[in-house]
C-alpha cells in the first residue's frame, strides 16, 4: 500500500510546516550557522532518547557509513541555505521553491529501481504543480510588506531555495539508501552526528563561539525537536512500499509554513497561490489512497 507512505509524509510535512516558519525567527536571533547547530544539537539528544526508550537495536556496520556522512553533509549545508533563505526573503517565496525538492528527489528514487504507475503519476505531477503555482504567483511589493518583497530580493530568496532543494535531493536520497542499512532513528542519529561536527569545525576555523541568549534557548529546542521528528517520518515513509509517494508528500510542509506566514506574518497570498494549495492537498490526498 502506498498510503502509508504517504501519511509518514504527511506527518513530515506538518511538523516541518511549523519548523521552518520557526527557523526564521531562530535565524534573526541568534544567526543562521548558530541555529542550524543548536537544532541539530537537540536533535541528537531528543534522537537519542528515543532510541533508548524505544529499545532500537544499533547495527554497528560500516557498509552504509558513506551514505550516511554524505547524507549529513548534504543536510548541514542545505538546512544553512535554506535558513537563510527563510531569514532574508518572504517565508511564502523561500518555503515553496525548497518543497520542490521531490521534483528532484523522485527522478533520483525511480532510476534506483522504483516504478510508480500511471495514476501515482498524476499524483505526484499535481502535487508539483501546486507547489509551482505557489511559488510563481506570489504577490509583488505592497507599500506595507517593505524590502522583503523587492524583485532583488525575492531573486535571491528563489536561488537560494532552488539550491537548498537540489542539495535536500541528493542528501535524502543517500539517507535513504543509510536507512535501508542501520534504520530510520539511526540513520537519523548519524545524521545530526555528522551535522555537529560540519558546524564544530566551521566555528573552530573561524575561531568564533556560537552565543545563545537565554530567551532564545527554547526556540532552538522547539525547532530541533520538530526537525528531527519531521525526518524520523521521512525515513519511517521511505521505509514503506513506494517510499517516494513520502517524499512528494512531505512537500506539503509548504502550506503550513504558507499558512503561518499568512496570518502572523501577514505576507500576502493572493487566489491563484490558495488554488496551488488546494492542487498540493488533492494531489496528497490521491497519494494516501492510490496503491
Amino acid at each position: 500500500m502506498s498510503g502509508g507512505a504517504a501519511l509518514w509524509g504527511a506527518g513530515s510535512a506538518l511538523v516541518w510546516g511549523v519548523s521552518d516558519y520557526s527557523a526564521r525567527f531562530a535565524g534573526e536571533r541568534v544567526g543562521v550557522l548558530t541555529a542550524s547547530l543548536g537544532m541539530m544539537l537537540v536533535g541528537i539528544v531528543a534522537t537519542v532518547i528515543y532510541i533508548v526508550v524505544a529499545g532500537v537495536e544499533i547495527n554497528w556496520t560500516i557498509k552504509g557509513l558513506g551514505y550516511l556522512i554524505g547524507g549529513g553533509v548534504g543536510i548541514a549545508i542545505g538546512t544553512v541555505v535554506l535558513y537563510e533563505a527563510l531569514t532574508r526573503g518572504p517565508v511564502s517565496v523561500a518555503s515553496p521553491v525548497v518543497a520542490s525538492y521531490p521534483a528532484m528527489a523522485v527522478p533520483i528514487s525511480i532510476a534506483l529501481g522504483n516504478r510508480p504507475g500511471v495514476l501515482e503519476w498524476v499524483a505526484m505531477a499535481a502535487t508539483m504543480v501546486g507547489v509551482w503555482i505557489v511559488a510563481r504567483w506570489v504577490k509583488g511589493a505592497t507599500d506595507n510588506q517593505g524590502g522583503n518583497f523587492e524583485p532583488a530580493n525575492i531573486r535571491r530568496t528563489t536561488l537560494l531555495a532552488l539550491a537548498a532543494a537540489a542539495i535536500f535531493a541528493l542528501a535524502i536520497t543517500a539517507i535513504d539508501l543509510a536507512v535501508d542499512v542501520y534504520g530510520p532513528p539511526v540513520a537519523v542519529l548519524g545524521m545530526r552526528a555528522v551535522g555537529v561536527i560540519c558546524f564544530a569545525c566551521w566555528f573552530l576555523i573561524k575561531r568564533q563561539v556560537p552565543r545563545v541568549p537565554l530567551n532564545a534557548v527554547w526556540l532552538l529546542v522547539f525547532l530541533g525537536m520538530l526537525d528531527t521528528m519531521g525526518h524520523l517520518f521521512l525515513y519511517m515513509g521511505l521505509e514503506s512500499a513506494h517510499g517516494e509517494f513520502a517524499v512528494v508528500a512531505s512537500a506539503a510542509y509548504t502550506v503550513v509554513t504558507v499558512l503561518l506566514a499568512r496570518i502572523f506574518l501577514r505576507e500576502p497570498v493572493n487566489m491563484v497561490q490558495w488554488g496551488g494549495i488546494a492542487i498540493v492537498v488533492a494531489g496528497i490526498g490521491s497519494l494516501a489512497t492510490l496503491g
